[in-house]
């Protein structure tokens, strides 16, 4: 009996590190994120609504969802920089991050680019026209159409408008591995901060310049990727300053919708000001999921939960479902629709819109994870994490 604790250490010490396990409330914070997103996009109604409306209080907050894209910037720099330190100077720590990542991204990727650039049809194409890849078609093929977008300021097929961020993620993966493999723990701490310092600063510097699609390039967009680096190789700070960041994030945000005057990202007060806002909000937001907070009940609530574990098909795939929900709001007719304008205000039919996007991004990811992802993500116990 004296030799089972003795024994059971040993044991624990020659196994391999086991992958940690999920962090609940780190859903929650997904499915907010994902949540501001819908709830922007549910503004392409706007076509069927009083024009007035669009320059709303409502119309004003709810175009600011694009900082959830930032929200998920944070997460995901939170959440691979710690599986590249535990896996450092394992065996396979290139091969199996790289393995892991193709498995859960590409597959669901390639399947939504391939729909949409190459059998869904093309607006101004008629049906059964060869259609040749073009530059944005390569480009969203190699994960760099977010440089596309910056520079070209070419138009791109509707649904695949919001790829750019995950392009951004994908040129992340690319350096960032090496560089947690080359440098120690102290080290990345100061490289993360200076690599906020510096996306923010390239950014003001790029506006200063004229140029105002700061917003799509790698560079700088570092920042959110670096904050959540920083926070995976730092103490987790205490729940005042998670309160302290998100509320300072949520003020600012606010305060440029309605003081700067517009909340669109693609306008020069929020990618001078908002972006800095969204970094505080995405930060503040990971540490409350990581602390015993009041806010718990929030992060854990199931139906924001299941968005979280859907967040990146429902990402990937929500623009196609709004463009099917706006083609059947078309097929209703001018009559029907203005019957339907007579029984809800603007802001009900804008949320009602909402509701069903949403409810229908769901189960779309629903049915994908389980029917198609899933299959792919069961090949990651070839390839385990954190070892």
């Amino acid at each position: 009996m004296r030799f089972r604790p003795a024994l059971r250490q040993l044991t624990t010490m020659a196994s391999p590190a086991r992958e940690p396990e999920r962090i609940a409330a780190l859903d929650g914070v997904r499915g907010v994120a994902i949540l501001l997103v819908l709830v922007m996009h549910g503004l392409y109604i706007g076509p069927f609504v009083e024009h007035a409306f669009l320059l709303s209080g409502y119309a004003r907050v709810a175009c600011l969802g694009w900082c959830g894209v930032d929200v998920f910037f944070v997460l995901s720099g939170f959440l691979i920089t710690g599986i590249l330190v535990r896996s450092k100077g394992g065996p396979g720590y290139f091969r199996n991050f790289y393995a892991r990542r193709t498995l859960r991204i590409f597959p669901l990727y390639y399947l939504v680019v391939a729909l949409v650039l190459f059998v869904l049809p093309r607006p101004g194409l008629a049906p059964g026209a060869d259609v040749l890849p073009t530059s944005g078609d390569v480009a969203h093929l190699l994960y760099y159409q977010n440089w596309w977008f910056a520079l070209e300021r070419a138009d791109v097929a509707f649904p695949l408008k919001i790829t750019w961020s995950l392009a951004i993620e994908e040129q992340f993966y690319l350096l960032w591995p090496a560089l947690v493999a080359l440098v120690s723990t102290r080290a990345l701490r100061a490289v993360c901060v200076a690599v906020i310092l510096a996306a923010i600063a390239l950014r003001f510097w790029l506006l200063d310049q004229g140029f105002v699609n700061t917003h799509f390039l790698t560079p700088c967009r570092l920042d959110a990727l670096a904050l959540g680096a920083l926070l995976a190789v730092t103490p987790s700070p205490r729940a005042w300053l998670g309160y302290a960041a998100t509320a300072a994030g949520v003020v600012g945000l606010l305060t440029t919708a309605f003081v700067g005057g517009e909340s669109i990202p693609e306008s020069v007060v929020q990618q001078r000001w908002g972006l800095l806002a969204a970094l505080s909000l995405g930060g503040g937001l990971l540490i409350l999921a990581r602390q015993p907070t009041a806010l718990q009940p929030l992060f854990r609530f199931s139906p924001l939960r299941s968005l979280g574990k859907y967040s990146y098909c429902i990402y990937l795939t929500h623009m196609l479902v709004i463009e099917a929900l706006v083609a059947c709001l078309r097929a209703m007719g001018p009559q029907r629709l203005a019957a339907l304008s007579q029984t809800l205000s603007p802001l009900g039919v804008v949320i009602a819109f909402t509701l069903a996007a949403v409810c229908c991004s769901w189960l779309l990811a629903f049915v994908s994870y389980h029917a198609f992802e899933r299959w792919f993500l069961g090949l990651k116990r070839h390839f385990p994490a954190g070892q």
